[in-house]
């Protein structure tokens, strides 16, 4: 086996366990939270733990743009440029998530939000925009780990963390009951994993170190432009994610936003699914690009779109057959099968898992910035479709809504794959951005 091979294969072992993970998370949260609170309740939760998620885009992708740029200067054997790029993200980092907290926190415990009002909600706030903002400055500990050949370890340690802060939250939701104890447990274990993804992520004979004596704001302008369109994605997962939650909610009651993310978060197993695969392959794509430009990686990325096409096609399959089943074993029944609700659901998931494969080409490249707008754009109409036929349709028309737009984002992302691989692609030499 070469050893491309066997860092794919080890990748893939490491995504199942993240995969894995999320599984057991989504199916385990669900009963867990329904033990203790009822439907509205926990449909306030999921609002409620929604408005952090917007902070995910906090980096302005800079992790992710630097993390591709680390790799590949890793690849053209440039490790001071590796270290200074390092430094220079972290920098950065530090200034936003500093700067993104002092404002963030008090607005979430004196500004009016809709639906928080009393302490149990704004400190639950206050500390999952605390988590999310300390997941992101985590990521450059998994960008080191990503750009020096140890994908599979950083991915496992990084899945590991976030095993971890759901069972903190969980012997919050069991313990104290309230929305603010399963926040603040959550954010606890957060914090000490994130120190120690930092020893570990330092460890090994590498070019790259903790401090800032090399950050070069030439560095941080070189990778302004991937980094801002890095930024779409969090924002469109935003929107097309928890803002048609919070769509559903307004429209429909807590309550329908329960049984809606309930079917949603069945049909995208098949995604997560196919993510495994897709992964794997970051962190090679960045490195051969390193070396070669756009047709170093061609082969590569072609036979792998396709398998991840079909698994993404013959999960959502499979999962049509059995929902019935799950839907039962996993609710107790209190959420049963509305067949036209989870069509709509599945073919929305397998479009997305087509995707997949030539998203993760275009961003371990930095050559996303035209996929970003589209992709913004798909999310923005998403979230308007489902307000429109939401109302005339209820979960169905959300549902639609997401459908349509996951329809057209995909095929725009495999257009655009096709064009950098094709035999006289625009770029032919990789970029040191």
């Amino acid at each position: 086996m070469s050893p491309l091979l066997q860092r794919i294969v080890a990748a893939l072992g490491a995504n199942a366990f993240g995969q894995a993970t999320n599984i057991v998370i989504q199916l385990a949260s669900l009963p867990l939270f329904l033990s203790r609170w009822d439907v509205a309740t926990y449909g306030t939760w999921l609002m409620l733990s929604a408005i952090p998620a917007y902070l995910s885009m906090a980096d302005v992708g800079m992790v992710a743009t630097a993390g591709n740029r680390m790799t590949m200067a890793i690849g053209r054997s440039e490790r001071g440029q590796a270290n200074a790029i390092f430094q220079s993200a972290l920098v950065f980092m530090l200034l936003a998530c500093g700067g993104i907290a002092a404002v963030s926190l008090p607005l979430a415990w004196w500004a009016p939000i809709p639906g928080v009002a009393g302490w149990d909600e704004r400190l639950a706030l206050a500390a999952l925009v605390l988590t999310v903002l300390l997941a992101l400055f985590g990521g450059l500990a998994e960008a080191i780990f990503r750009s020096t050949g140890r994908y599979a370890q950083g991915t496992m340690l990084a899945n590991g963390l976030r095993l971890a802060e759901w069972v903190g939250g969980m012997v919050g939701l069991l313990i104290g009951g309230t929305f603010a104890t399963v926040a603040m447990a959550s954010l606890v274990v957060r914090a000490m994993g994130v120190v120690w993804m930092i020893r570990q992520s330092g460890r090994g004979v590498h070019p790259f170190r903790w401090g800032w004596r090399q950050a070069r704001l030439a560095e941080v302008r070189a990778m302004v432009t991937p980094a801002v369109s890095f930024m779409a994605f969090p924002l469109a997962n935003a929107l097309s994610f928890q803002g048609v939650t919070l769509v559903v909610g307004h429209l429909l009651g807590p309550a329908m936003v329960a049984i809606f993310n309930t079917y949603r978060t069945l049909a995208r197993v098949a995604v997560q699914l196919t993510g495994i695969f897709g992964h794997a392959l970051w962190s090679e794509l960045s490195h051969l690009y390193g070396q070669g430009g756009a047709q170093a990686v061609a082969s590569l990325y072609r036979q792998s779109a396709w398998i991840g096409a079909a698994l993404s096609v013959g999960l959502s399959l499979l999962l049509y057959l059995v929902a019935p089943w799950l839907l039962q074993l996993w609710t107790h029944g209190r959420i049963g099968v509305q067949a036209p609700l989870l069509a709509l659901l599945l073919v929305y998931a397998a479009a997305g898992g087509v995707w997949h494969v030539p998203r993760v080409l275009l961003m371990a490249t930095n050559q996303h910035v035209g996929l970003a707008q589209w992709t913004l754009l798909a999310a923005a109409l998403s979230l308007g479709l489902s307000w429109g036929l939401g109302s005339q349709l209820g979960l169905e028309g959300a549902g639609l809504a997401m459908l349509a737009s996951e329809l057209g984002i995909a095929g725009v992302c495999v257009f655009l794959a096709h064009r950098l691989t094709s035999p006289h692609p625009i770029s032919q030499r990789p970029v040191a951005s």
